[in-house]
């Protein structure tokens, strides 16, 4: 087990430990990227940001801070240590998510902000994209686009369109973006607020391994 998840396994809903409140990991990673892209950050715009309770986030902050992964300056908020970014991207790493990117501008028309995730290996999970947007849709975003990457180009997944004959340019950033391989993954998640557009990224992306 990860030492970021060895930390933070008492909001993961696991039996007989922690308090009863339970935290998607896909939330857990939200905090982590929230921090590490806005810190130094108050407790109390952070908790705006990733939808938690003040008291979570306080307890989760505290035993992030105990175990290095992050530092707090009273008046100040708090920040990602060096620890924390390579425990962060070693957990992403082990779930076979490779990347996330804001794309600006937007490309889809669906929101003011539009976040890609990556996801290696995932193609055999996707049938034809609906349970991705749903996915992406109740963790926030106003909509989705699932793709999968075969011979050498992202498709629509279902009608298996090539991206790139409805929309070259998306398509080109993507490949730019991105190292696909065949059978990969990449999902696009639109919302007006720019943290939730991450937060349904991340939440489909982890529901393609098995995660929540």
């Amino acid at each position: 087990m990860s030492r970021l998840l060895e930390a933070l396994e008492k909001w993961l809903g696991r039996p007989g430990r922690g308090p009863k409140v339970k935290v998607p990991l896909y939330k857990l990673v939200l905090l982590m990227r929230v921090v590490g892209s806005e810190g130094p950050i108050g407790r109390y715009l952070l908790v705006d940001k990733v939808r938690l309770g003040e008291g979570v986030v306080k307890s989760m902050l505290s035993t992030l801070a105990k175990r290095g992964f992050l530092e707090t300056r009273r008046g100040r908020g708090c920040t990602l240590t060096p620890e924390g970014h390579r425990e962060l991207d070693e957990l992403l790493h082990t779930y076979g998510v490779a990347g996330l990117e804001l794309l600006t501008p937007p490309h889809l028309g669906m929101g003011a902000f539009e976040v890609a995730v990556h996801v290696k290996g995932a193609a055999s999970k996707v049938r034809l994209g609906v349970e991705q947007r749903d996915e992406a849709i109740k963790a926030g975003a106003r909509g989705a686009l699932t793709l999968v990457f075969k011979g050498g180009r992202l498709l629509v997944p279902g009608v298996e369109e090539p991206l790139e004959g409805l929309s070259p340019r998306l398509a080109s950033l993507l490949q730019g973006l991105f190292n696909l391989e065949e059978g990969d993954v990449v999902v696009v998640c639109s919302s007006d607020e720019r943290w939730r557009a991450e937060e349904a990224a991340l939440a489909t992306a982890l529901s393609l391994v098995g995660l929540g």
